[in-house]
């Protein structure tokens, strides 16, 4: 597919490094990116000079692509509101951390209307916004495409092609599998910083080394938006924090049994897995 011009809606750190990423993944291409609020739109054309930036949704037509950039909840709205400027041809897809609710609530809309696949890239930061955002944000980084039963092979090629123009490393699975997996190894970790944060409080702060910091770093994320992604996935978040539950009691157990054996094989059992972990 040639894509000639690329639309991203709420272009914040994900899709302004989307958008930024693919003037020089696709130089022929016209970007178009909408912003909600008419104050952001200075600080986009600063960035992104030679794009079409606005708030009118009509921005959309003729794209090619259209990336959805905004929160999961705002998305069926979002969608509603760009329909009208729409072909079947379109390719559009989202960046959100849940998949599950997203497709259950934007497919049925796009049915007929253009062609729908769910994206999510395992890629960021703890800071957030346009100013956050990097061209090269997506090198090596997995993304996750979720195709349903319904979509084509053309769908999911196109975005294929997309993602690995950026530099990401494309994986594929079901909408449900990724809110399985990506519970336990994004959301659950989100959890447990959030909650080291508050265990460690204030006081030893001035201590803290690059252990505190590296395993705390994604506690500093925007709190709604990863209020409202926990809640959207809590039943695999649950089941992730009960098996988190289980180590976290052996590793209790252990200590306080005093039993050495015990502590050292639980510790190495996780410093194997963690030994497999694929370097970047």
């Amino acid at each position: 597919m040639i894509f000639s011009r690329i639309a991203v809606l709420a272009p914040g750190l994900i899709g302004g490094s989307a958008a930024l990423a693919a003037t020089q993944a696709f130089p022929k291409a016209q970007l178009a990116l909408w912003t909600r609020r008419a104050e952001s739109v200075p600080a986009i054309r600063q960035l992104m000079p030679n794009a079409d930036v606005g708030t009118d949704p009509a921005l959309v037509r003729g794209s090619d692509l259209v990336l959805l950039a905004a929160p999961p909840s705002v998305l069926p709205s979002l969608v509603q509101s760009i329909l009208p400027h729409l072909s079947p041809t379109t390719l559009v897809t989202d960046v959100s951390s849940i998949k599950e609710s997203v497709e259950k609530a934007v497919a049925p809309l796009l049915q007929g209307k253009a062609r729908w696949i769910g994206s999510h890239p395992m890629a960021g930061s703890e800071e957030s916004g346009l100013a956050a955002a990097r061209t090269n944000l997506f090198q090596k980084a997995p993304v996750i495409l979720t195709p349903a039963s319904s979509t084509s092979s053309e769908t999911l090629r196109d975005a294929t092609t997309f993602w690995q123009a950026l530099g990401a490393r494309v994986i594929t699975m079901s909408p449900s599998e990724h809110d399985a997996q990506v519970a336990r190894i994004s959301h659950l970790p989100h959890c447990l910083a959030a909650t080291l944060v508050l265990a460690a409080g204030t006081s030893p702060l001035s201590l803290a080394g690059s252990g505190y910091r590296d395993t705390t770093r994604i506690a500093g994320g925007p709190a709604s938006l990863w209020s409202e992604i926990l809640l959207g996935n809590r039943s695999e978040i649950l089941a992730s924090l009960k098996t988190f539950g289980t180590s976290l009691a052996r590793l209790t157990t252990a200590l306080e049994k005093g039993d050495a054996t015990a502590l050292t094989k639980l510790l190495e059992e996780a410093a194997q897995v963690r030994r497999t972990l694929p370097t970047p």
